[in-house]
C-alpha cells in the first residue's frame, strides 16, 4: 500500500500533467467553470454525448446557469428529459440546489453559461501626450445621421436625457473582477459535499488513478483526498483537470473506477 508522501507526489505529478494536457484546448474552451462543473451532475450516470447533448438543451431553454438556479424544477426536467437523459428529475434537482449553493457561497461568480468577455483595456494619454493618428480611408464618406441631428448640445435642453446613448454604453466591469468572476477557484465547491456532481467525478478519477484506496467511500473519501491526498496550494486548480480529464476520459475512468468499487464491494461480501 502506498504511503500518504507517495500518493501526494503521484497526485501533484497527475495535477501539472492534466494542466499541460489540457492547457491548449482550454484556450479555445469559453465554458465557465460553472458549466464545467455542472456537466459533473450530468455525466452521473451518462455518457459524454449524452451530458454534452443536456448541456446543450438547457442552453437553448435558459439564458444562463442563473435562470436554471431560479426556475422551478420541473422546468429544468422537461429541457432534460427532451435531451434524453437518464434520471431527469434527480439531475435537476441536484443542478438547482448545486446552482443554489454556489451562488450563496461566492459573490463574484460567473453563472453564465460560458467566459465573461474581458474588454479591452485602452491606455490613458499622458499630460500632453497626442494620440496616435489613425488612417481614414473613407474620407469622402457621408457623415451618418443620427437621431440627435438638429438638436442642440445637450446641456442646453433643459431635463434632456438620452435614454438610448445610456442603454446602448453601459459602463463595462473592470478587467481584473471579470477575470476573477471567470477564476477556477469556484472549484472549491467540489471539496464541500460528497454527495455532489463534482466531487463524486473527483473521486472517480481518483480511483482510476490510484489516487486514494477503494475502501474509503463518502465524506471519508472527500476528506482523505481533500486534507491528504491532492496538491495543498493547488487543491481547487486540482480538481478543475480532475474534472477536465474525467470530460476528455469518462468512458476509460468510469468503467476502471466501477471495477475497483466491484471488487471492493465482492471482498466484503
Amino acid at each position: 500500500m502506498a504511503t500518504v508522501r507517495e500518493l501526494q507526489t503521484k497526485a501533484r505529478k497527475l495535477y501539472l500533467k492534466w494542466k499541460k494536457d489540457y492547457a491548449k484546448g482550454l484556450e479555445k474552451d469559453q465554458r465557465s467553470p460553472v458549466s464545467h462543473l455542472c456537466l459533473t451532475i450530468l455525466l452521473r450516470n451518462n455518457t459524454v454525448t449524452n451530458a454534452a447533448k443536456a448541456e446543450q438543451a438547457l442552453r437553448t431553454r435558459f439564458v444562463d446557469w442563473n435562470e436554471i438556479r431560479v426556475s422551478p424544477v420541473a422546468e429544468v426536467r422537461d429541457a432534460l428529459e427532451e435531451a434524453g437523459t437518464p434520471n431527469a428529475e434527480q439531475k435537476a434537482y441536484a443542478l438547482r440546489r448545486f446552482l443554489r449553493d454556489v451562488f450563496g457561497k461566492f459573490t463574484k461568480t460567473n453563472l453564465y453559461f460560458d467566459l465573461m468577455e474581458i474588454p479591452e483595456v485602452v491606455p490613458e494619454l499622458l499630460p500632453g501626450e497626442k494620440a496616435p493618428e489613425t488612417d481614414d480611408d473613407d474620407e469622402d464618406a457621408e457623415e451618418a445621421v443620427t437621431r440627435e441631428s438638429g438638436l442642440p448640445p445637450h446641456p442646453e435642453v433643459p431635463g434632456y436625457v438620452d435614454m438610448v446613448r445610456i442603454l446602448d454604453q453601459p459602463m463595462p466591469l473592470d478587467p481584473k473582477l471579470i477575470m476573477e468572476k471567470n477564476a477556477i477557484t469556484v472549484c472549491s465547491v467540489a471539496w464541500d459535499d460528497a454527495e455532489r456532481g463534482p466531487f463524486s467525478i473527483i473521486w472517480r478519477v481518483a480511483l482510476a488513478e490510484g489516487l486514494i484506496e477503494p475502501e474509503y467511500e463518502g465524506t471519508e473519501a472527500l476528506s482523505r483526498l481533500r486534507n491528504q491526498i491532492a496538491p495543498e496550494k493547488e487543491r481547487d486548480e486540482f480538481a478543475f483537470y480532475a474534472i477536465l480529464h474525467a470530460e476528455n476520459n469518462w468512458p476509460k475512468i468510469s468503467k476502471a473506477a466501477d471495477k475497483v468499487r466491484k471488487k471492493v464491494a465482492k471482498a466484503k461480501a
